[in-house]
């Protein structure tokens, strides 16, 4: 499996990290310590444009565009290649699971299309790479004119841009595009993308139009069925929703799990696009839950013609403690007649739950995973406490791509106000997953009991697992959305690092004051010795209310090898565990009394 690390620091934006803490600063983590299976992109752009066509290139003759690179050091290998086939953007897994890379759903895919992989190219490959009309456009007459084309874009730290020129290719000016989509994420297959380029090249007799593809090691682009067409006056469009709470950390995080006692005001922000050909200056963006719950609008704001801004909604949502859940209904509204208003509005757009205790990021469906090939390593979210509580343990749901037999951990750590360290708090005992779990959601106590939370601060919640050597996938934490950079993190213990990671873990907090009574090893005393053992060792235990137990000895690979019950027990308890027939390895010693389960790991030698 490839592991590379990108070289920079990724700084946090402006105004995401509380004046009080202390950047981590944690560089990117790299792409193939996680991945993603068929997620999309959050934004939205239109699946059809109501315009006039000025002309228009599906790439069926290939001797139509010409290609351009950087020289050396800024392009090495991976240049723009114009091809028929479907399939070209397939990779080696992780990424080859998934499906949707596969270009097929453009228009005139069979016709041709252009494409730059810069997977493919590996680690060594350099991308700074141009691919532009090699002919003249006229546009004289056209003072209005907006660029189409249907995309397929696979998202790592790559840039992507169109780019023009007005003096037959002489000089060139750029424009990024998908510069809001987040790190392993895909657009839809087709994505049509529109952008008003009427005060670049309208009404310019000598223009020539392309893309430029910036990337190391990164997915993707695939551009087809390009146009110049002239826009509709009056076209918005909404393509995004930046939503959450705001506590500590600064960042404006969204929680897709509400635990009762956390429940504090959630903001909505709109990202609306004018995609039309003139300016609009009464553009309002609505947020509202189905049912009528809630609905939140901004104050009318301008934007002008082919350009994008996040209106926020001037009264934020408290949601009811009642155990619910709330879907969210976007819309972008003006008093002027929209050529396409069926992108104008996004219908239950994203949903959160209110619950009495689960606290969590991430959207609550596997698409994805998070892994460190074998080697240990923590990954988990940020989460700002909004009421004073305490915490017993945390929920983490399991890829399926995980072995059984790995032993796993969760971790809590404080935050440094001072520093921005991540200071250890409390963990879990050791435990050992088993098929069961695959692709299943565990539920893991802290040793130390119930842990105080404070309001106005910020926590690390972690699963992780010290690895195998590298032998296995080992622990593949689940993912389900994205994260704002500086928000979630990833700890990798073959180099001591923290990196910052956009797939969202499925590590979740969990209020549930019973949890704070298991896995509590002092109040068991629980003790195997001798250990390592040889033929036998004697698992001691005290069990203060009276109830049956039951001792199971568990295998690397889940296998349960041991197993005696004892009915009605009190008081300390000495159980001789034979080990003679056991190979010599690593063993997980379970013992369960009044619905409490602590472990310990045991060492056999021969």
């Amino acid at each position: 499996m490839k592991k590379l690390y990108v070289s920079f620091i990724a700084l946090m934006a402006a105004g995401t990290f509380h004046a009080q803490v202390k950047s981590v600063n944690a560089p990117r983590l790299d792409k193939k310590a996680s991945f993603e299976v068929g997620s999309s992109v959050a934004h939205k752009h239109s699946s059809a444009v109501k315009s006039t066509v000025i002309w228009s290139n599906d790439f069926s003759n290939p001797n139509d565009w010409a290609t351009a690179n950087a020289g050396a050091p800024d392009h090495t290998s991976g240049d723009w290649t114009i091809t028929t086939n479907l399939n070209s953007a397939q990779s080696t897994p992780p990424s080859s699971q998934i499906a949707s890379l596969v270009p097929a759903g453009h228009t005139s895919a069979s016709n041709g299309y252009a494409i730059i992989n810069s997977d493919a190219e590996g680690s060594a490959g350099l991308q700074n790479a141009w691919i532009y009309f090699a002919s003249n456009i006229d546009l004289t007459t056209q003072p209005n004119v907006a660029l189409t084309f249907q995309q397929t874009h696979r998202r790592y730290a790559e840039s992507t841009y169109v780019i023009y020129s007005t003096n037959g290719g002489t000089t060139w000016q750029e424009i990024e595009v998908n510069g809001d989509m987040t790190t392993n994420t895909n657009t839809t297959n087709p994505d049509t993308y529109q952008l008003n380029l009427s005060s670049q090249i309208g009404g310019q007799d000598s223009v020539r139009i392309g893309f430029k593809y910036i990337g190391n090691f990164d997915w993707f682009w695939a551009v087809d069925d390009v146009k110049l067409v002239t826009p509709e006056d009056y076209d918005l469009e909404m393509t995004n929703l930046y939503w959450g709470s705001t506590g500590f950390w600064g960042a404006r995080l969204p929680y897709y799990q509400i635990a009762t006692d956390q429940i504090t005001a959630i903001d909505f922000g709109g990202i609306v696009s004018n995609i039309g050909a003139l300016d609009q200056n009464d553009i309002t963006f609505t947020a509202s839950l189905t049912g009528g719950a809630y609905t939140g609008s901004s104050t009318p704001s301008t934007i002008v013609a082919g350009t994008y801004d996040t209106l926020e909604v001037t009264a934020a949502l408290t949601p009811p403690t009642t155990s619910a859940t709330h879907t969210v209904n976007l819309a972008a509204t003006s008093a002027a007649t929209d050529a396409a208003p069926a992108n104008n509005t996004i219908n239950n757009f994203t949903s959160f739950s209110v619950n009495p205790y689960i606290y969590a990021r991430d959207k609550g469906t596997i698409v994805g995973g998070s892994y460190n090939a074998g080697d240990g390593f923590e990954v988990g979210n940020i989460f700002d406490i909004f009421s004073n509580t305490s915490i017993g343990g945390g929920n983490v749901v399991i890829n399926a791509a995980a072995e059984v037999g790995t032993e796993m951990f969760l971790k809590l750590y404080t935050i440094d106000p001072a520093t921005g360290d991540f200071i250890y708090a409390d963990e879990s005992n050791p435990y050992v997953l088993t098929a069961n779990d695959l692709g299943e959601e565990v539920t893991l106590a802290f040793i130390g009991g119930s842990y105080p939370l404070t309001a106005g601060e910020s926590y690390l919640l972690v699963a992780g697992s010290l690895g195998d050597g590298g032998a296995t996938n080992d622990l593949v934490v689940g993912t389900s959305g994205t994260s704002e950079a500086q928000t979630t993190f990833y700890f990798d213990m073959t180099d001591n690092t923290w990196y910052y990671t956009t797939s969202t873990p499925m590590v979740r907090m969990n209020f549930d004051p019973t949890l704070g009574l298991k896995e509590a090893n002092d109040a068991f005393g629980l003790e195997v010795a001798p250990n390592p053992a040889t033929d036998a060792t004697t698992v001691t235990f005290t069990v203060k209310n009276t109830s049956d137990a039951s001792i199971t000895v568990i295998d690397m690979a889940g296998k349960v090898v041991a197993t005696q019950t004892l009915s009605g027990v009190n008081g300390t308890q000495a159980v001789e565990i034979n080990t003679s027939a056991l190979n010599s390895g690593m063993y997980t010693v379970n013992v369960t009394a009044n619905g409490t389960a602590v472990s310990q790991k045991l060492a056999v030698r021969k």
